[in-house]
């Protein structure tokens, strides 16, 4: 973790100084009951050891972030409680002024490095893959002191996952504790239980899951490590968000230590590479953000006046198979031929679009991979041969029409054949 930390932060420009002399943060679940000076001292002596080197801190631990915050919001507020925690620090010849900001690693890449900066630094993007985000409790709460995010309905961290190409996923149990500190009050069960919860539901929604807490992970990873050996069939790669932002940025596995995770992303890996290869297939072939905002939007699917006679043709849910990597499976399927290119989804959509336009896309691909029905092939291939889609009849002589001027197929074959060549050359 602290490799990753350090590897993205100097690929973003960021110089890091050890502080030296620190200690534990500490940890308010097992040291504040010993006794709130006793916390509230230790946590100032590390601000004060900051002040003194004259920078901010930032902190990828969220429970060290929870007490260093907490501490410098209350000093900064309650100066009776300053006075008293100054005076023992003075003993160290330290004093806490006030003058550092503390803040979260998320807080910073967010507010501070900024997202346009990171995507500048993006070589291969998570599109296509889900991510499930863990905040953990102490990154935002408590709200009294921690203000950077909303502590119930949080946006940053979501938001740097989707920087990076992937879709950060809502699921029920997005804030819910991971247990770890259970495990200090010696109920290993309980912890499990909690952790529990969220694998599963993760597992049936998102392809990982992210979070920036070392103690959450060891929840996450190493106990789940411990469920798959007892049998339960949890699958859950666990990334800490340097990793993901690391691996985006084109850093290994190995330069970034992720094969001491206990439970194994190289499934992960493989599906990422996987999507990457087919999006970047797909994106040669369509405008791909139109296509997403056509699927997200579906706003004229019940208007198709194929839907209005068959419920069971969708083309909302072709454009999301397509765009999920199911290609063959699409352009294979009679579905695509449903469209008559009537045009009344073009004349709704406010992008002008219309879906239509991807289906003249998937049927022209489909032609190329000789697919298609009979009727189709037919009229392509009188087109090739005549220049028309059909023979004029004897009706024409009934109706006294004159003959039909002499067609111009030799030339438009000719027409036709330099188009072919042309394309065969892109190729």
């Amino acid at each position: 973790m602290e490799k990753s930390t350090r590897l993205v932060l100097s690929k973003l420009g960021c110089v890091l100084h050890d502080l030296e002399g620190a200690t534990c943060c500490p940890t308010k679940s097992i040291i504040k009951p010993i006794g709130d000076l006793a916390w509230y001292v230790t946590a100032a002596r590390n601000l004060a050891l900051a002040e003194k080197a004259g920078h901010d801190l930032i902190i990828p631990c969220n429970g060290c972030y929870s007490t260093l915050k907490s501490v410098e919001a209350e000093l900064r507020t309650n100066p009776h409680l300053r006075k008293e925690v100054n005076a023992i620090l003075a003993s160290s010849d330290l004093e806490f002024k006030g003058t550092i900001h503390v803040k979260h690693l998320i807080e910073a890449l967010h507010d501070d490095i900024g997202i346009p900066k990171i995507k500048q630094q993006i070589k291969k993007s998570f599109e296509g893959m889900r991510i499930a985000t863990h905040h953990g409790c102490h990154m935002l709460r408590p709200s009294s002191s921690i203000f950077f995010d909303d502590p119930n309905k949080p946006k940053k961290f979501d938001a740097l996952i989707e920087a990076l190409g992937a879709k950060s996923i809502e699921y029920e149990t997005k804030m819910l504790c991971c247990g770890g500190n259970l495990n200090t009050a010696d109920e290993p069960e309980e912890a499990t239980a909690l952790a529990r919860m969220k694998l599963m539901e993760v597992m049936k929604k998102a392809d990982a899951m992210s979070l920036t807490c070392p103690s959450c992970f060891m929840q996450y990873d190493s106990r789940q490590y411990m469920m798959q050996k007892t049998g339960e069939k949890l699958n859950v790669p666990i990334i800490f968000y340097p990793e993901l932002l690391g691996l985006s940025m084109g850093l290994s596995t190995q330069e970034l230590g992720m094969e001491m995770h206990r439970i194994e992303v190289a499934d992960f890996l493989a599906k990422w590479d996987s999507k990457y290869n087919y999006l970047k297939t797909i994106k040669e072939l369509f405008d791909l953000p139109a296509i997403r905002k056509c699927y997200e939007c579906a706003a004229c699917v019940n208007d198709c006046p194929v839907v209005k006679v068959n419920p069971d043709f969708n083309p909302n849910e072709i454009i999301g198979k397509l765009l999920s990597g199911e290609l063959e499976a699409v352009i294979g399927s009679h579905n695509i031929w449903r469209c008559v290119d009537c045009y009344t989804c073009y004349e709704l959509c406010p992008q002008k679009m219309g879906m239509n336009k991807i289906f003249d896309k998937l049927k022209h691909i489909a032609i190329e991979r000789g697919k298609g029905p009979k009727g189709f092939a037919a009229s392509i291939e009188m087109f090739k041969k005549d220049g028309r889609l059909g023979e004029p009849t004897s009706v024409r002589k009934k109706l006294k029409l004159p003959e039909p001027p002499k067609s111009g197929a030799e030339d438009l074959k000719k027409l036709l054949l330099i188009i072919q060549k042309g394309e065969e050359n892109e190729v």
